[in-house]
């Protein structure tokens, strides 16, 4: 019997998907900031402390809603691609085909996107004025950058983690770490291999049952 299976993406087809997925992020990021920020200025487009420090906020819950859109969701609402994968026509599937397509795409993609949930929630303990001052490289109090190196930190782990996890792929085998933690494979969504299904001929003879013995003279 002919099977075909799908054949596993190469490194370069994968990181192009990735390249792409992190344009959009940044997009996006980019573009909502322009609600935020009056780049003329160099400032918020409000002076009332308390409006800025709710609208930074909202930016910042806002990336993190996409990150979860562009990550988590919309691989399940498009059956395993990421907007990138779209483009380049690569798909993720699970190992396990019991598995729930919703199960596999998180348990794929939580780790990338969990770190930069956390990069962005540990923003939130800066001021409003504190990002602002950091971003025009003002010097910052000891304060300041005691709570800026939080966020900073974890998005230094955050980029090496992506990277080591993205060299990892560069194997005969094409699964990077990520793939076997998760048990799933990133292949071709229309690209296939045909290889013929071993059927096993051997006889399946019915087992002898034997009786107990009963001793009548006992």
């Amino acid at each position: 019997m002919i099977i075909k299976k799908n054949i596993r993406a190469n490194f370069w087809i994968r990181l192009l998907a990735t390249l792409i997925d992190l344009l959009l992020f940044v997009i996006f990021s980019l573009a909502s900031s322009f609600i935020v920020f009056n780049y003329k200025k160099m400032d918020f487009f409000t002076n009332n402390i308390i409006y800025k420090e709710i609208i930074f906020r909202i930016w910042l819950l806002a990336i993190i809603l996409f990150i979860i859109l562009e990550y988590i969701l919309i691989p399940i609402l498009l059956k395993g691609q990421t907007l990138g994968m779209l483009i380049c026509k690569i798909k993720i599937i699970s190992v396990d085909k019991q598995k729930k397509l919703s199960k596999y795409i998180f348990d794929r993609q939580r780790l990338f996107a969990l770190l930069w949930i956390f990069v962005f929630l540990a923003f939130m303990l800066i001021s409003a004025d504190g990002f602002l001052s950091a971003a025009k490289g003002n010097k910052l109090n000891v304060a300041q950058k005691i709570i800026l190196s939080i966020p900073s930190m974890l998005a230094t782990i955050a980029i090496n983690i992506e990277f080591l996890i993205l060299l990892s792929g560069i194997s005969a085998t094409r699964l990077n770490w990520n793939d076997k933690l998760s048990k799933t494979e990133t292949v071709w969504k229309n690209k296939f291999e045909e290889f013929e299904e071993e059927i096993d001929n051997k006889l399946i003879l019915p087992k002898k049952r034997e009786l107990p013995k009963i001793n009548w003279f006992k």
